[in-house]
């Protein structure tokens, strides 16, 4: 397993290795959550996938060598972005990559590609334009309603073609009116290197509640599938999950199976939407890769490792025949510590009844006794953080702080 840091592949190492799967775990930086995990049997470091992704492809080639391997698993966005790149050298030490193949990928880690694919099919899209210059985002802007947001093509571009820059969407990329969005547009390729690159997309800004249908597909049709929805994020305005359930709808699920069966997709994956006030489900990305809150469909009784290890190693993957949807799951712990902080920069004390209500309620998607240390782990980063997170809402509250 690599990115030993997280979720999904500490829940990947669980699942598997209590099936009598030997797990050895990849991470960056030592005591990953990953390695504290009585699940794994050795631990390793590469250098950081993003940062040299030739010195990290050198060390996991040397790793997988001497072919003791049967299969590499990675989690991450930008990890897998780079095994993928380099998926024929890696499969050529005898080791099944657990990745898609490149030209298929790329339809899924470029946004741009991906509505353009989605373009032709019954699934609801959000207006989308691909501008490569300001004079061109002027050109488009009277094609939206408002308001819109210019974000990357991908969550990791290539910068120079030797590293990876992480692209995040913020407040300030929002636009509500067509001069609004060139100014925008103008700005962010001013400040951002990658931007100038690779020029970002203007996409139709939809309201609603993250909704996912996600799973394990071959050949473009879902083995099992699992839903679930976002019911708090951070920052809370969207973005990453730190509280979701499952949930069951057919059109969600009908949506996805199309765009998955329009890519031809094999192995894990997820196609989110966001679930409007008009009670429709709009497409807004797709990752050809584990998902942070797989956690939960394992808990919900889907087993996307066990179906994905099955699917690599040539077995007949054993899918369940349905699943739970009212396992409600914590997640990034310190994450919803940042929803909590972020809610009472903002003044609103409230906020405090939910988080507490969640810490009761909801399972907490690191904690296990029967395998301690990723627990302790976890609330070690989660102490650091929200301590952090907290000093500064606080700061920004107190006059001469």
């Amino acid at each position: 397993m690599l990115d030993g840091n997280s979720q999904a592949s500490l829940s990947v190492a669980r699942s598997l290795n209590r099936r009598g799967v030997a797990i050895d775990v990849d991470a960056v930086r030592p005591g990953s959550i990953g390695s504290r995990s009585r699940h794994v049997e050795a631990a390793f470091l590469s250098p950081d996938p993003a940062v040299d992704p030739d010195g990290f492809v050198d060390a996991l080639l040397d790793r997988l060598s001497d072919g003791a391997y049967e299969a590499v698993i990675p989690t991450r966005d930008d990890t897998t972005m780079v095994v993928v790149k380099n998926k024929d050298r890696l499969a050529a030490t005898g080791t099944t990559v657990g990745v898609e193949d490149w030209e298929r990928f790329r339809l899924v880690v470029d946004k741009g590609k991906t509505f353009e694919m989605a373009a032709d099919l019954s699934v609801p899209t959000p207006t989308t334009r691909a501008p490569e210059s300001v004079a061109e985002a002027e050109a488009v802007a009277d094609d939206f309603s408002y308001p819109v947001v210019v974000k990357s093509r991908s969550k990791h571009v290539w910068v120079d073609g030797d590293r990876l820059d992480t692209q995040l969407v913020d407040d300030d990329h929002y636009a509500d009116s067509p001069t609004a969005l060139v100014e925008t547009y103008r700005r962010l390729l001013a400040e951002n290197e990658s931007f100038r690159q690779t020029p970002p997309l203007v996409q139709e800004y939809v309201p609603g509640q993250t909704t996912t249908t996600v799973g394990v597909a071959d050949d473009g049709t879902f083995l099992t599938h699992f839903q679930e929805r976002r019911l708090r994020t951070t920052p809370a305005s969207g973005g990453s999950s730190t509280l979701i359930r499952g949930f069951r709808d057919e059109r969600l699920r009908d949506h996805a199976a199309e765009v998955v069966a329009e890519l031809g997709w094999t192995g894990p994956i997820q196609v989110e939407f966001m679930w409007t006030p008009d009670d429709e489900f709009v497409l807004i990305e797709v990752n050809g890769r584990y998902w942070g809150s797989t956690p939960l469909a394992v808990a919900s009784g889907v087993d996307i490792p066990a179906v994905h290890y099955a699917q690599l190693t040539g077995a007949t993957p054993q899918p369940p025949t349905g699943y739970r949807d009212d396992v409600v799951h914590q997640r990034l712990f310190y994450g919803d510590l940042k929803w909590l902080g972020e809610k009472l920069a903002n003044g609103n004390y409230w906020a405090l009844v939910p988080f507490t209500a969640a810490l009761i309620c909801a399972d907490q998607v690191f904690f296990s006794a029967e395998d301690p240390g990723p627990t302790i782990a976890t609330v070690r980063q989660a102490a650091a953080l929200g301590t952090a997170g907290l000093a500064d809402a606080v700061r920004a509250r107190v006059p001469g702080q």
